[in-house]
């Protein structure tokens, strides 16, 4: 219904797009078997019953479309969205655009170009105060442009948990972790390597930053989960036992240890 309003002016267009891409996402060029006149009402007859995860997808492609930036101006779907998924209790959210500000150099001269680096995506959303005191403010936080593959990162991994690979989404969280680690030493001209681990890196970061010592243990476990049980290690002839709850746990500690970590480097300066 939303979309309705909002393309009202390019419907056929709109869901022509979605069709597309949908017809890409699943191998088949008609994505229903209702005789459908046209690809628009073969993508409206295609939602009415999809999967939930499909219609997650659905809702992410939006934002992919020629029409949505020829209709942005008339309203933030973004936040529309979140306020139905909130209105509804439901456990997701979506996240907004990530615009990158650069300095470029062009014949002698530098400018600042902005350019689009990330588009909305659909996260998990199990606890509302987890999302307002950890993952939003770190969403925010790696908006700068210091935390682009960072930011990459962490997104990836928090794609890789709403889709339930758990592995993976250790790996990001662990990969995230220390591209954050570098950002920290490379802002505050801190000794570090570009091969540096987790583990000199927290090091370095706690003792210049002034935390107490202590701080490092608790911290470092992110970087030990992905060690033990993530797929960026091969198993061996153990299996691992990757749950659910323990991705979650994975993202909420990453997320609550890029915070302090920024804030506490940020303190100096």
């Amino acid at each position: 219904m939303r979309c309705r309003d909002l393309f009202a002016y390019d419907s056929i267009s709109f869901w022509s797009e979605i069709q597309s891409k949908l017809a890409y996402l699943h191998g088949r060029v008609k994505l229903t078997n209702a005789r459908s006149s046209n690809s628009a009402d073969d993508a409206l007859e295609f939602l009415h019953d999809c999967s939930d995860a499909h219609f997650l997808d659905f809702l992410e492609y939006i934002f992919h479309t020629q029409a949505y930036f020829h209709a942005s101006s008339r309203g933030n779907l973004v936040e529309d969205l979140n306020e139905f998924l909130k209105h509804d209790d439901l456990p997701y959210a979506i996240t907004d655009f990530v615009w990158t500000k650069q300095i470029e150099t062009r014949f002698g001269s530098e400018r600042e170009t902005t350019t689009l680096t990330r588009y909305p995506q659909v996260i998990r959303k199990d606890s509302e105060a987890m999302y307002q005191s950890a993952i939003q403010p770190t969403l925010q936080l790696l908006r700068h442009s210091d935390f682009v593959s960072a930011n990459k990162e962490f997104m990836e991994a928090l794609d890789d948990y709403r889709k339930a690979d758990y592995g993976d989404c250790l790996t990001k969280c662990g990969s995230t972790f220390e591209s954050v680690l570098k950002v920290i030493c490379a802002r505050n001209n801190w000794p570090y390597s570009a091969s540096d681990t987790a583990s000199p890196l927290l090091k370095t970061v706690v003792s210049k930053s002034g935390m107490e010592p202590f701080f490092e243990q608790p911290l470092i476990l992110v970087a030990t989960i992905r060690n033990k049980l993530s797929n960026s290690h091969g198993a061996g002839l153990t299996p691992r036992d990757v749950t659910e709850a323990k991705a979650e746990y994975a993202i909420n500690a990453t997320a609550s240890a890029i915070l302090l970590l920024v804030k506490e480097a940020n303190k100096l300066n």
